[in-house]
């Protein structure tokens, strides 16, 4: 009882952080199109999020690290998506199936491209700071970490759908 009490309160914490992301990266999409009509909009884009140096040095790289900032919000709600179908047709009963090892292997993969795009967006800003002298502002890549936590646990759940699938054989 106390399990299904706990994978509840989890579904819900994946749809607050689904919504949330998603209101993030529509509201950064809407900030950067009226950016190009009002410059200062630039100055804040989301919550304090300021491209405005970028945008004044040039529209381009504004626009490429909009973009990054635009994918890993989009990325970050996908994983919370499936984090949300994970959760929903996770059974208690028969905790290994297919569908909870591919949604699993999804969410391990999302991680990955979620960090390279992080690296990618540091090591661009850190060009830019290099040539420009724009100090840059690096994004946290904890995700590799995270992903290979979640791929651990994928590799499990493959395991143990193993063993279930042999224990049925034998009964």
């Amino acid at each position: 009882m106390k399990t299904k009490r706990i994978l509840k309160i989890m579904h819900v914490f994946a749809w607050i952080a689904f919504i949330g992301l998603s209101i993030k990266a529509g509201a950064i999409v809407i900030s950067y199109f009226v950016s190009f009509g009002n410059v200062d909009a630039a100055k804040d884009l989301y919550e304090g999020m300021s491209y405005f140096v970028y945008k004044q040095n040039s529209e381009v790289h504004y626009t490429i690290l909009v973009f990054y900032r635009i994918l890993q919000f989009s990325i970050q709600a996908y994983i919370a998506f499936l984090i949300i179908k994970l959760l929903s047709n996770l059974n208690i009963q028969r905790p290994f199936n297919v569908n909870a090892l591919r949604l699993m292997q999804r969410i391990s993969f999302s991680l990955i491209c979620l960090w390279a795009i992080v690296v990618i967006h540091n090591i661009h800003v850190g060009i830019l700071e290099a040539s420009t002298g724009i100090k840059a502002t690096l994004l946290s890549s904890e995700f590799i970490y995270i992903a290979g936590i979640v791929y651990v646990f994928s590799l499990l759940f493959k395991r143990g759908l193993e063993l279930q699938y042999e224990n049925d054989l034998t009964i």
